[in-house]
């Protein structure tokens, strides 16, 4: 099984990593499964690769269901969420006080989430790019386990690897795609 899952993340990943912009809903599915997948992996003892598939199948519906009428209200919550934990993160690093921290947390969401819900159409080249480069890290993984990513110094390679190929990826979408508007037209 995990052979098939690798082929699938490494091509999947690959597509997406250089052409998810114009894919981007079908994309999300996908990634649901292998993620899903990969997940299953990580909360089901070895030997059951057919529980960790259907928890990848329903990754995959729940994100279908969810995510692909409301993408655009996700990347705006994903924009919040993350400006929130970076600002609150600050905060408590420079030893405010929880309400400080908290107060500093929510202006982030607001900041990040605004800026992420206007320019859509580049974080979704963004934002394909790196899962797509993730996937193939992730697949190629499951391919010849012994590049599989690893705790420790080696892990830092595959974080290079990832960083690269995302960069290249997004490079490769926004000199195709740095036109279009198919994201920030729909306001769905």
């Amino acid at each position: 099984m995990d052979v098939w899952m690798g082929v699938a993340a490494v091509l999947v990943g690959g597509v997406s990593c250089f052409y998810g912009y114009p894919l981007f809903r079908l994309l999300l599915v996908l990634a649901g499964l292998i993620v899903g997948y990969g997940l299953g992996q990580l909360l089901v003892q070895s030997g059951h690769p057919w529980v960790s598939l259907a928890i990848g199948v329903v990754a995959a519906v729940l994100l279908a269901v969810l995510a692909y009428p409301l993408w655009s209200l996700g990347v705006a919550l994903s924009g919040g969420a993350l400006g929130f934990l970076i600002l609150s993160a600050l905060a408590a690093a420079a030893e405010a006080s929880q309400g400080v921290s908290l107060i500093a947390g929510l202006l982030g969401a607001l900041i990040l989430g605004g800026l992420f819900y206007h320019l859509r159409d580049l974080l979704v080249m963004l934002t394909t790019a790196v899962n797509g480069a993730l996937e193939v890290v992730l697949g190629v993984g499951w391919l010849v386990p012994s590049l599989a990513v690893r705790r420790g110094p080696s892990a830092w390679l595959w974080v290079a690897a990832v960083a690269v190929l995302a960069a290249v990826g997004f490079a490769v979408q926004y000199g195709m795609f740095k036109d279009r508007r198919t994201y920030s037209r729909n306001s769905t």
